[in-house]
């Protein structure tokens, strides 16, 4: 009974036809593969283990090219008697759709089931009658929010494996294995949800084997007119990997956006923007953008700035949509100007980035944040902290857009070179590699007009997928590291603070200060 708990849980069975059903006490090794076309079209995989049907939603459904990898969702499990269901689900129950039963046959795993599902790979060999052959499931490291499990179901190479050239066994064996009917014959009148709707399906698989390259041009069109939207976006490959360490989806990035959009865009919205975009993930090529190109959305905005040259273009977002759209381009990194397009010739915000060198640990690091903090408070500025994450802090100072770029560079570099000056042996104004070995690099360039620091909240495209995150002083630790926060756990972090640790930053007002700062203090212990 517990076992199908959640199964029961969902479904009202004096609304809908599906099977309320029990766990079986006899060992079986049946699978079955059900066509369901909910609130999208997607295929439900399932194996009988322990008793019940462990069961998977493909959105793009099972392929049988070799290696390809479809994003398998864990579902609930479903009882055995599901495996002969066929038929409508009522709209307005859970899976509301017409359901068809794709495939069916046996399963035979490679060693022990049970032991290979708590780890997260099995491998198994399917004698159905469309799917056959050696297959993979391999669960993916857990996500931020992630309510249930994601997996991937992959074709091994093997004599029943085929090339993309081949025809899709999708589009080549639509219909049921139980009756021989279609979707739209289960559910006649209803209008398939999914947008990549099939022309009229043939009811003969050879038929279909005959398929012209034109047609699976079409296919492409067609599964491209299927892509999802967030935030009204809508995302072309919204399961492409982008971090592969991680196995973090475009889709996924942008829900990550989404869901921390409060938090993100007071930091962002009409900057100008300096783009990190890796289309294909952090493994592959990443190339910065500071200008248009050809399908870039129109929720990300494009300005005419004037610059010494004339003008130039500026891209900006102003809202969750243009991050979305951003995402759905492959930019993983955003970086934004210390001005905004109110005032792009008087910066409100100093970056003071320290980078540390080779030899230098992370507790130094800290120190060196705090005596930035130190000189500014002693000219009677505040100061904010952040963390990259990559290996360094920056120092951020907010200010009222008084100052011109030239003032603003000419302050932030003589704090920089007070402190190479008075401790030599622990910062340097230099970003000579050679220079820096054991020494924190203080780079008070970025307070030049079109130069940019990443954004707080935005990820980066590093291993682990990182996110640069603003901190409250107080929280500066050995513990605490540059890195730490990724796109898997700072939404804990978030819930959890009882007030956002820049929450003061905008109300800051202060300007730089006439003089320039002339007095070094000293650190040394």
């Amino acid at each position: 009974m517990a076992k199908l708990a959640a199964y029961r849980a969902k479904r009202d069975f004096t609304k809908t036809s599906e099977p309320a059903g029990k766990a079986s006490r006899r060992p079986g090794a049946s699978f079955v593969v059900h066509k369901h076309d909910a609130s999208r079209l997607h295929y439900d995989f399932r194996l009988e283990l322990d008793g019940v049907l462990k069961s998977w939603a493909v959105a793009k459904g099972p392929s049988l090219v070799k290696g390809e990898k479809r994003l398998a969702v864990k579902v609930e499990d479903h009882p055995l008697a599901y495996g002969d269901f066929e038929g409508t689900i009522p709209d307005g129950q859970y899976g509301g759709g017409a359901v068809l039963l794709w495939d069916r046959g046996a399963w035979e795993p490679e060693g022990d089931p049970h032991e290979a599902y708590e780890k997260g790979r099995l491998t198994f060999r399917l004698d159905g009658e469309k799917l056959n052959g050696t297959w993979h499931l391999v669960r993916m490291a857990k996500r931020p929010r992630e309510r249930q499990p994601s997996w991937l179901l992959i074709k091994a190479e093997d004599a029943h494996a085929r090339t993309e050239d081949d025809p899709d066994i999708l589009e080549e064996a639509p219909l049921s294995v139980k009756t021989g009917r279609s979707l739209e014959e289960i559910a006649p009148g209803r209008s398939a949800k999914s947008p990549a709707k099939r022309k009229a399906a043939s009811k003969s698989a050879s038929s279909a084997k005959t398929a012209k390259p034109a047609k699976r041009a079409s296919r492409a069109k067609a599964a491209k007119a299927s892509d999802i939207q967030v935030a009204g976006v809508p995302l072309t490959h919204p399961d492409r990997v982008l971090w592969e360490d991680q196995g973090l989806t475009k889709q996924e990035l942008a829900e990550f956006y989404l869901d921390i959009g409060e938090w993100l865009l007071p930091h962002l919205v009409d900057r100008p923007l300096t783009l990190i975009r890796c289309p294909g993930g952090t493994q592959k090529k990443c190339f910065v953008q500071r200008h248009s190109w050809a399908g870039m959305s129109d929720f990300i905005h494009r300005t005419t700035i004037p610059d010494n040259s004339g003008t130039q273009e500026a891209l900006t977002v102003t809202d969750i949509q243009g991050v979305i759209a951003l995402v759905q381009s492959g930019v993983l990194e955003m970086h934004v100007w210390g001005a905004t397009l109110a005032d792009l010739e008087r910066p409100d915000r100093l970056i003071f980035d320290l980078d540390p060198g080779e030899g230098v640990d992370w507790p130094r690091v800290i120190e060196g944040a705090l005596a930035v903090r130190e000189r500014l408070k002693a000219l009677g500025l505040e100061s904010f902290v952040k963390t990259t994450g990559g290996k360094g802090l920056h120092v951020v100072v907010p200010l009222k857009p008084k100052a011109p770029w030239k003032e603003a560079l000419a302050f932030s570099r003589g704090i920089a070179e007070a402190m190479a000056a008075d401790e030599p042996d622990r910062y340097t104004t230099t970003s000579v590699k050679q220079e820096r070995q054991g020494r924190i690099f203080i780079d008070y360039l970025r307070n030049n007009r079109e130069a940019s620091a990443v954004a707080p909240y935005s990820t980066r495209s590093r291993p682990g997928a990182p996110v640069a995150i603003p901190i409250a002083w107080e929280e500066l630790s050995p513990d605490l590291r540059p890195n730490g926060y990724t796109v898997e756990n700072l939404g804990k972090r978030l819930s959890s603070l009882k007030k956002d640790p820049w929450a003061g930053i905008r109300k800051v007002d202060q300007v730089l200060p006439e003089t320039k700062p002339a007095k070094r203090t000293s650190r040394k212990k």
